[in-house]
């Protein structure tokens, strides 16, 4: 299914300087960091063609030689792209990503890790740092990493890298931890928290809509193409990003009612599915036509949970961005906002004609919500409160699909 709708090439422009207001002024902006690496002295590989959307990032991160070792460079003349990156290669590059290599171990029994395996000590030193578990029946060094697996790797990597950074948010939005009503828990995916970090660090590459089928669900393995791209990140990334993760320490919602927690439950459950254009469903198989791969784009998001899922009624003609926010009577304004609102954004803010609009999200509260878009490469959290970013500049409206039965907090 076609959708017409405005690309977040706007958006990416205005919330770079944005990102800088909540961090330290004066440092490289986003552009830099999402700028692809020069190619020049770098290793080749024959099977990483010259048009691989990921061949700068490869030969960047093969070049870096850590400990004596390139990382990812597992296979000799061969990169192996497509292939699916194991736990124990994993282990390897985020050790030495994490430049700890040198890192002192007790050797521990694993009984699929021989001490003569050729990642032994990689898969020792990643355990004893925290990075990869090891299952009852050993660390299935051959097994396939999930992408959400992966992540969270990834975002402890950073820790280790930047220590002296707040990271608060890991245990704040920690599904074991998060009451953003007291008392209310809304059973959030393990990998809630660092799904939100990794996507805030840009550790995640969002393809275009002509490659969504390259795209990536939390539980499918990653690539060693999308692996490449991460540790990329991770190696470049700067210090005022990682600052700027304290934002996230305290998500707190006002009083919410039953069936708002209801519906910020469902949604929530979607962090880390992937940004696919003209997607509403979390598989391929959308009762719309099918999809490139399993994800949503910024207003199929919505669509997914409060049309498909809970059955409010956004006529078929309203799919896109613009066409629900023509649809807002009334238009609700910020400071009037309810959870479970849908919210647009606009080039001139409530100054912004409908067909304007560029972005829909789901509004949760105390001016946090929840979206899928490109710049986060799918699912996550953000703020209209943010100082500088075009979330809060280019607010336009709310729209209201809750009745007021459904609003009211029972104490």
């Amino acid at each position: 299914m076609a959708h017409v709708h405005q690309t977040e090439t706007t958006w990416a422009r205005r919330a770079a300087s944005g990102a800088l207001a909540l961090a330290i002024a004066g440092v490289v902006s986003l552009a830099i960091l999402l700028a692809p690496p020069s190619e020049a002295a770098a290793k080749k590989y024959r099977d990483v063609s010259s048009g691989h959307w990921a061949r700068a990032y490869i030969s960047w991160v093969t070049n870096q030689r850590i400990g004596g070792q390139r990382l990812l460079d597992d296979f000799g003349s061969s990169f192996r792209p497509k292939r699916a990156l194991t736990r124990a290669q994993a282990a390897r590059a985020l050790v030495l990503a994490a430049r700890r290599q040198k890192t002192a171990f007790k050797a521990i029994e694993i009984v699929d890790v021989p001490p003569d395996h050729p990642y032994h000590d990689d898969i020792q030193r990643a355990k004893k740092l925290g990075l990869l578990g090891i299952y009852k029946d050993g660390f299935r060094p051959d097994e396939p990493i999930a992408l959400w697996q992966f992540h969270r790797a990834a975002v402890r990597v950073a820790r280790l890298r930047f220590p002296a950074e707040d990271w608060s948010m890991l245990k704040a939005l920690d599904r074991r931890y998060w009451e953003p009503n007291p008392g209310w828990k809304p059973g959030v995916p393990k990998y809630f928290a660092t799904e939100v970090a990794a996507r805030y660090l840009g550790l995640r590459f969002n393809h275009p809509a002509g490659d969504d089928s390259l795209e990536l669900g939390p539980m499918d393995p990653v690539r060693r193409d999308e692996a490449a791209y991460t540790v990329y990140q991770l190696l470049r990334l700067p210090q005022w990003r990682v600052y700027s993760l304290r934002t996230f320490n305290k998500v707190r919602f006002p009083k919410l009612s039953e069936r708002q927690k209801q519906i910020l439950s469902f949604a929530f459950k979607w962090a880390g599915y992937p940004h696919i254009y003209g997607g509403e469903f979390p598989t391929v198989d959308s009762p719309y036509g099918r999809q490139a791969h399993g994800g949503f784009d910024c207003s199929g998001f919505t669509w997914w949970v409060m049309k498909i899922k809970h059955g409010y009624g956004i006529p078929l003609s309203q799919r896109s961005a613009a066409q629900m926010a023509a649809g807002a009577k009334p238009r609700i304004k910020r400071g009037k906002l309810e959870a479970c609102d849908l919210i647009f954004f606009g080039p001139s803010g409530p100054k912004s004609a409908a067909a304007s609009s560029y972005h829909a999200a789901l509004y949760i509260g105390n001016g946090w919500f929840i979206h899928s878009t490109g710049s986060s490469a799918g699912v996550s959290l953000a703020s209209i409160s943010w100082p500088g970013w075009a979330w809060t500049t280019d607010l336009m409206w709310g729209r209201r699909l809750l009745k007021k039965a459904e609003l009211r907090v029972v104490r």
